[in-house]
């Protein structure tokens, strides 16, 4: 085949400590371990916004948030830039989304302008409806119901000759299956909602979002659905066997709600998994004690940080078992030999440490560091790998493979000569970056004289607020060290050789005034560059 099929894996909400060759000493993911062992494992992967929207945008344009303008969870691509599946469909793909979006518009107008910017210190957002819209309060997409947007008139569908939906708590077409419809209402009843809530789904873990996105792709595969259609990019001239595919299989577990049904929900044992990262907080930034405080993290023990990681857990072990069935479907199809599949996901979730859930408005390793496989059998030799990659770096890769021209303005580097051998490195420093202009709350306006947080009836985590992700950041991480400046003049520096778990904030000692000094030109040279 001259030109590979392109199989993206994504998960949501991922950190890269939760996978057995990282180093997680419980959860075991065959599947994956396959992937990794027959591909290339980078070990130091890192997104480049610790927050879904922003991190999915940034990936599909390999461009940077900042240059995007894409500054918090409820801001979309502009439908002006260049994405990676248009550039691809435009060189001859035929593309597909199945699972969760998040990045391309469904509708003409840009960036929500008539949606308030809810703060949690006044109100509570409202749940998501019932079909999951694509503008819930939380900001989080699920999926629409099928047929309620103009195809005609909106990115997403200019961009995938197939889309199938599947979010958080929703997915298309679920009404024709009353038992995958009841699991979602469950799971969205009783884990959709405060910080901590988890729940055993009760219905089979085959009517599961996850279960039914595999299925779907196993029917892409296959040639089922999503060839030949109205819509295609080829109109009739390119047959389906001579024209190669881009998927994007989205899966949004593992993500909140934090659910799932048996056997996962009891396969690890809360007292074997790793407790979370203890952490004081002392010499960090402001924020983080605000986040802790509004997610009520300082209320809660290593137990309960266990349990909820023993369902977290449970549910990457369901999407692995669902990836097992559709690479043995690319197998028995005969794609194996001419598929790159590429596995990663969006950004980290904490799960505890550091008094944190899920993620926010900082650039701790256990919300900015990923998952990242690359794997082209006969291709690419496998191998496990230390060297420096961001998420910007998967368009320029994958056009690269795919022999198509990257776009001007592209700010990631293509891996492709680092994958075949023909450079022995990637880069020195990666650019992470995280939120909006504006003034990050304080612990002052969160507590009451008592101390006690003023609106304890808040939904869904601090990080799902607009109002979390005031304060603009940008760090830097070589091998060796990390950076993080914010806009109001807070900092931290780590030595994350030395100090992995990164607790002790080295930022402003004279010991280290000339580290300092030199990732802070390092970081206004990468912010001129990007500029």
């Amino acid at each position: 085949m001259s030109r590979p099929n392109i199989l993206l894996i994504q998960t949501d909400q991922q950190s890269w400590s939760t996978l057995s060759f990282y180093g997680n000493p419980v959860l075991k993911t065959p599947a994956l371990e396959a992937l990794a062992a027959r591909g290339v494992l980078f070990d130091s992967a890192y997104c480049n916004y610790p927050a879904c929207a922003p991190s999915r945008s940034s990936m599909m344009t390999g461009r940077y948030a900042s240059t995007i303008r894409n500054h918090a969870n409820h801001m979309l691509i502009d439908p002006r830039e260049k994405t990676l599946p248009a550039t691809l469909r435009a060189g001859g793909y035929r593309t597909a989304l199945i699972g969760k979006n998040h990045a391309f518009f469904e509708e003409e107008n840009s960036y929500y302008p008539d949606r308030p910017a809810t703060s949690v210190l006044d109100s509570t957002p409202a749940r998501p409806a019932d079909t999951g819209s694509t503008r819930t309060a939380a900001g989080r997409g699920a999926s629409r119901e099928p047929g309620s947007a103009d195809r005609s008139r909106n990115e997403l569908h200019r961009t995938f000759d197939y889309v199938f939906h599947g979010g958080h708590v929703g997915i298309d077409n679920s009404e024709s299956d009353p038992d995958l419809t009841a699991a979602i209402k469950h799971a969205r009843d009783h884990s959709w909602g405060q910080q901590h809530e988890w729940s055993v789904n009760p219905y089979p873990a085959e009517k599961s979002v996850t279960h039914r996105l595999a299925d779907e792709a196993i029917a892409y595969l296959r040639g089922d659905v999503g060839g030949g259609t109205a819509g295609s990019a080829t109109d009739g001239t390119v047959t389906r066997d001579e024209q190669p595919f881009f998927l994007w299989l989205s899966i949004p577990d593992p993500h909140t709600p934090y659910q799932v049904s048996e056997p996962y929900a009891s396969m690890f044992d809360p007292a074997t998994i790793p407790p979370p990262i203890h952490d004081s907080l002392e010499g960090k930034p402001e924020r983080q004690k605000v986040a802790k405080h509004l997610d009520f993290n300082h209320t809660y023990d290593d137990q309960h940080f266990q349990r909820l990681r023993a369902i977290h857990y449970g549910m990457i072990r369901q999407i692995d078992d669902n990836l097992g069935r559709v690479f043995a479907e690319l197998d028995a199809q005969g794609l194996s030999g001419d598929t790159v599949v590429i596995f990663l996901s969006d950004h980290g979730d904490a799960m505890g440490d550091h008094g944190i859930i899920q993620k926010h408005n900082f650039f701790y390793d256990s919300f900015t560091r990923v998952p990242f496989i690359v794997s082209w059998p006969g291709r690419i030799d496998p191998r496990h790998t230390s060297e420096l990659v961001e998420l910007v770096d998967v368009m320029p890769t994958i056009l690269d493979l795919a022999g198509i021209g990257i776009p001007e303005g592209v700010q990631g580097d293509s891996l492709v000569p680092f994958l075949t051998g023909d450079v022995d490195g990637t880069k020195e420093v990666v650019l992470i970056e995280s939120g909006e202009h504006g003034e990050p709350p304080t612990m002052d306006e969160i507590l009451d004289e008592n101390g006690e947080v003023v609106d304890k009836g808040t939904s869904f985590a601090w990080c799902a607020f607009r109002e979390a992700w005031l304060g603009k950041g940008k760090a830097v991480r070589t091998r060796d060290w990390k950076l993080c400046l914010y806009a109001n003049g807070e900092g931290e520096l780590y030595s994350v050789r030395d100090d992995p778990d990164e607790l002790k904030n080295l930022y402003g000692s004279e010991a280290h005034t000339s580290v300092q000094a030199e990732l802070t030109r390092l970081l206004a040279l990468r912010q001129m560059e990007t500029d």
